[in-house]
């Protein structure tokens, strides 16, 4: 199989790198070596500002050129659309360097991989955190990363807990409402409790791709729900797939980089069927051997394809 967070099998920014766990700016590095390598034709500091449907194609309009396209593959992630469901509170996807929050009380709302990075990071600079939850993954019994506390966020939870962190966390908690008086964000949860902070709270209230206008426009959704096919194909429109960390079908959740790249191969061998093109079978074989190619949601559980 090869490295987890490679986007092709011939790839590793882990290898690239020398490292097992990369930044952010590192894995961008990674992807434009990628792009480089293959002559991938990518436009950048180009908005997408509306998309068209024509009898036989699809008509994009950008900010700098117009297109048009037989199939869309849309790939724009949820990161740009954190979901805010009350009037206060600082989403994690917001900040830019916890080294910029001064040592203090703080309330991090939400417990999952987000939360308990925000409690760790806040942790590192002597903070007192009080994690508020409806359901935590820190001990679920499921194994799939996507449901259970990764092991590197646990081991790093782990050892500042062991230096003395102080961290409260608090689960079956679901916050109502967060208002702001008196020099004080006062958090008010469905049992009728409430509890306030100095500091605006963090949100690790995850995100919300039906937001996108590109999203609504192209497909059906309904309470933050994606409406897709088996193929991850829009169900208003043909030949528009969702690919990537929003994909979820099935109940299978493709939110890790080695899961829906598993994907892409399936949706290319998509493509050439329908154009009536030709299959090279042993392209297909190798990329089911490295576990690059989910074509049954049926057997994505942890002990199987995904």
């Amino acid at each position: 199989m090869p490295d987890m967070n490679a986007i092709s099998m011939d790839t590793s920014p882990a290898f690239t790198f020398n490292e097992e766990h990369i930044s952010g700016e590192t894995y961008a590095e990674y992807l434009q070596v990628v792009a480089n390598h293959y002559e991938l034709n990518i436009f950048e500091n180009t908005v997408v500002t509306n998309i068209s449907v024509d009898d036989a194609y699809y008509t994009i309009a950008t900010t700098t050129e117009i297109y048009h396209a037989d199939y869309i593959f849309v790939a724009t992630g949820d990161y740009n659309f954190p979901k805010k469901p009350f009037k206060y509170g600082i989403h994690y996807s917001e900040i830019e360097d916890f080294d910029n929050f001064n040592k203090g009380q703080y309330v991090v709302i939400g417990g999952n991989e987000s939360g308990f990075d925000a409690a760790y990071q806040l942790a590192k600079n002597g903070s007192d955190i009080a994690l508020y939850t409806s359901t935590t993954g820190l001990n679920d019994p499921d194994a799939d990363p996507s449901v259970r506390l990764s092991p590197y966020t646990r081991q790093r939870l782990g050892n500042v807990i062991k230096q003395g962190a102080r961290i409260e966390m608090n689960v079956h908690y679901t916050v109502k409402d967060i208002d702001f008086n008196n020099g004080q964000y006062h958090i008010s949860f469905d049992s009728g409790q409430s509890v306030h902070t100095p500091h605006e709270p963090i949100l690790a209230t995850g995100f919300d791709a039906t937001k996108n206008p590109i999203v609504q426009q192209l497909f059906v959704t309904t309470n933050q729900d994606i409406k897709l096919t088996t193929h991850d194909e829009s169900t208003r429109y043909p030949n528009i797939f969702m690919i990537g960390a929003t994909v979820e079908n099935d109940n299978a959740k493709l939110c890790y980089i080695y899961k829906f790249r598993a994907r892409f191969a399936v949706l290319a061998h998509l493509l050439t069927q329908r154009e009536g093109l030709p299959a090279k079978q042993d392209v297909i074989e190798n990329y089911q051997k490295n576990q690059m190619y989910l074509d049954d949601y049926s057997c994505c559980e942890v002990s199987c394809t995904c």
